[in-house]
């Protein structure tokens, strides 16, 4: 039972990266009937506003993703224990007896909707400690067995 559990960069700035080319195309979409039926100088202002638009998004989504990152811990499981690491500084260590609740949480949650937008386990400890486990961890099938293993 080990395993090394972190965050890639595409998880950490998941909107950044997942929800500004919808915006994006809904933008240009939405912009597209304007721009060709207006006039020369009319058309240079809509793309204007449509770029300074998306600035604003990407921002706005930037702003949300950074916003997530202190929901997002690294996290490694070696033997009889789990070690949280907060910007690859030891944050606390646990044994697995210290764990007094799992929790399962999909998409709808008010954790997934703040920060990754997706399905995973929150695990609570004695200290009242909340590690929240989202399934964009890398390697998240192994550490369900892990969990299932140290549950039985």
């Amino acid at each position: 039972m080990v395993g090394s559990f972190r965050y890639g960069l595409k998880s950490r700035f998941y909107g950044l990266f997942s929800q500004l080319p919808w915006s994006l195309l809904v933008t240009s979409i939405v912009l597209a009937p304007l721009v060709y039926f207006s006039e020369p100088a009319t058309k240079i202002i809509i793309i204007k506003v449509a770029i300074y638009w998306s600035l604003a998004i990407s921002v706005l989504m930037l702003l949300k993703d950074l916003y997530a990152q202190r929901f997002l811990y690294e996290f490694s499981v070696q033997g009889r224990g789990i070690r949280v690491y907060k910007n690859s500084a030891l944050l606390a260590e646990y044994n697995w007896e210290q764990l007094i609740a799992i929790r399962a949480f999909d998409k709808k949650d008010k954790i997934a909707r703040q920060t990754l937008e997706s399905k995973g386990v929150l695990l609570k400890f004695e200290d009242g400690f909340e590690l929240n486990v989202f399934e964009r961890v890398s390697n998240y099938e192994g550490f369900n067995l892990i969990l299932n293993k140290v549950i039985d």
